[in-house]
């Protein structure tokens, strides 16, 4: 595998966390890589580029964005990544590498993959994902104690595939294969057995307790799988009903304040200067006029009418001016009381999980973790995220800073089961674990990083109990989709090898052939006819794939590449 990308070339456009896992994982390859960015522009564009690995070229942004990629060396590479944290600058390198050169296929980083796909045949877009929808998986199954390996995805759907641990009480305690697919909606992939993992092929039995499991399937039955698999989840049922925020964003009324402020004080000294002037009065007249005036009264009787004008002018402005302060009060009086009804909501609730940070990732883990009935309270520092409205319509927000003791018991700390700390900042992460361990000492941390080696030393020190990279969940993606046209995703199992994939068969493929893969240990995780519905694994035990048709299928390393073989060598034959 080393030497499979030696001499290859590869574009990573923009500075971020998962440019740097990315050109680790293309470097260990032995791939040449340019990295496209501007070190200068922030501190953090300069504390990525200084975690670059070695060999590495990076090139400066230009403002002639054409000239950059050509420069780089666009036109015979392998592949191109737009992978900055700016949805829209990735879009637009997506566009004008395509002008380029279109013949590189490119990957593309967005918070919302399946709006790109509407567009992968014009910009050759091989991929699009999001790393938050990526990574999220990750961080639910870690609060239930359970380790996501990867995620693929289909259509709208993420595919997860997830280690679960047997136990006694678990809901496939005992189960054959089948029974678990048609109870569950979840694939078996492998089964691991006193010690050793083997594919779920025909010579697997059942399920144990004590065995480990590795499935796979669509995100909601995955993860409910995982949450009911742990026994000290007390996951209530989906709420049916969910409430809507009441309260009015405060955001453009206090972004208007100073504006019309500015103008009404303008017309206001103008209006003051100008009846000082025509009507020849002192200044406290003239105030005094200029105030009468503003506030709706009628001014001095004169026969200008430009004078009149203005007079008018000023009406308007200060009754604009009059509007948008009552605005302003009015949303920061229902603010504070949207604030203490979240307060009051978050403080009767019990073994609920507490995420820390509403960003792309924390946003993600509570729609997760809200859509399989987890009782959840998230706490957000800045005032103004994008994703409060639409979390605060189910789960409480409540603002303030999660290292804080106070804050964190306004969350019911005390009586929450895990605490999920997911903002940009590593040392904020560790240490929101350690003060929610110190004030509950029984409760699972999950934390995001992105330094693992800092991680890996301080997280014992801070009481961490788990702690994910989202840049390292979401590299593996990434970088498969840049090398492979099947986008093809690694598994390691100790010493058993996977592959998944997104598959588009070439032939038309009936129930038979899929069970003659099956019984040699390939599954078949989703299925999507044309650009349907996603279907679960267990609507593919009787279905007929047709080319059009596309699912996610994993299996033996072995057995999915010659799979794949035959699949494309039909095509060619067809051809």
């Amino acid at each position: 595998m080393g030497a499979m990308l030696s001499g290859r070339r590869f574009l990573v456009a923009g500075l971020s966390h998962l440019t740097v896992r990315v050109a680790e994982a293309l470097t260990r390859q032995h791939a040449d890589v340019v990295v496209i960015g501007d070190p200068e522009r922030d501190v953090a564009s300069r504390d990525v580029t200084s975690r670059l690995p070695e060999g590495v070229r990076l090139v400066p942004a230009g403002r002639d964005r054409d000239e950059t990629l050509l420069g780089a060396g666009l036109e015979g590479a392998t592949g191109f990544l737009a992978v900055g944290e700016d949805d829209l600058d990735n879009l637009r390198y997506a566009g004008d590498a395509h002008a380029l050169a279109p013949d590189v296929p490119v990957v593309l980083r967005t918070f919302q993959p399946d709006l790109a796909d509407h567009l992968a045949t014009s910009l050759n877009i091989r991929r699009a994902y999001s790393v938050a929808a990526l990574a999220a998986p990750a961080f639910v199954a870690a609060s239930f104690a359970e380790q996501v390996v990867t995620t693929l995805r289909l259509g709208d759907e993420e595919i997860p595939l997830c280690v679960l641990d047997v136990g006694e009480r678990s809901p496939i305690a005992g189960c054959t294969l089948d029974e678990v697919k048609a109870a569950t909606d979840c694939a078996v992939i492998a089964v691991r057995s006193a010690g050793s993992w083997a594919p779920a092929s025909a010579a697997v039995t059942g399920i144990e307790a004590g065995d480990g499991v590795l499935i796979g399937g669509r995100h909601g039955d995955v993860l409910g799988l995982a949450a009911r698999n742990d026994p000290s989840a007390g996951a209530s049922p989906p709420a049916r009903g969910r409430r809507r925020r009441q309260g009015r964003d405060r955001t453009l009324t206090a972004s208007l304040l100073p504006v019309s402020a500015a103008i009404f004080a303008v017309v206001f000294i103008i209006t003051a200067l100008v009846n000082r002037m025509v009507f020849d009065l002192d200044a406290t007249d003239a105030i005094n006029v200029a105030v009468t005036t503003a506030l709706g009264g009628s001014g001095p009787a004169t026969s200008y009418e430009w004078v009149q004008a203005l007079n008018i002018l000023s009406v308007v402005a200060g009754t604009i001016l009059l509007w948008v302060l009552l605005s302003h009060i009015t949303a920061l009086v229902l603010a504070e009381r949207f604030e203490s009804r979240m307060t009051r909501r978050a403080s009767r609730m019990r073994d609920h999980v507490v995420v820390v940070g509403l960003g792309k990732i924390g946003y993600r883990v509570v729609q997760s973790l809200d859509e399989l009935g987890i009782p959840t309270v998230a706490i957000e520092h800045a005032p103004n995220s994008r994703f409060v409205d639409a979390v605060a319509t189910h789960t409480p927000v409540l603002s303030g800073d999660g290292q804080l003791a106070e804050n964190l018991e306004r969350c019911a700390i005390d009586r929450a089961r895990c605490i999920i700390a997911c903002t940009n900042d590593d040392l904020a992460n560790l240490a929101s674990c350690l003060e929610a361990r110190n004030l509950n000492p029984g409760i699972r941390t999950v934390t995001r990083v992105f330094d693992e080696q800092l991680a890996s030393r301080l997280g014992q020190a801070f009481q961490v109990d788990v702690a994910l990279s989202s840049a390292t969940i979401a590299a593996s993606a990434f970088v498969g989709a840049a090398t492979d046209v099947l986008a093809t995703r690694s598994i390691e199992l100790d010493d058993l090898d996977l592959l998944a994939f997104r598959f588009s068969p070439a032939h038309t493929l009936d129930p038979g052939d899929l069970d003659a893969w099956r019984r040699e240990g390939l599954r078949v995780l989703a299925v999507q006819h044309r650009d349907g519905e996603v279907l679960p694994p267990s609507a593919a035990l009787d279905m007929v794939l047709q080319p059009g048709d596309e699912a996610i299928v994993v299996g033996p390393a072995e057995l999915i590449r010659r799979v794949a073989d035959q699949d494309a060598a039909s095509d060619e034959a067809r051809a």
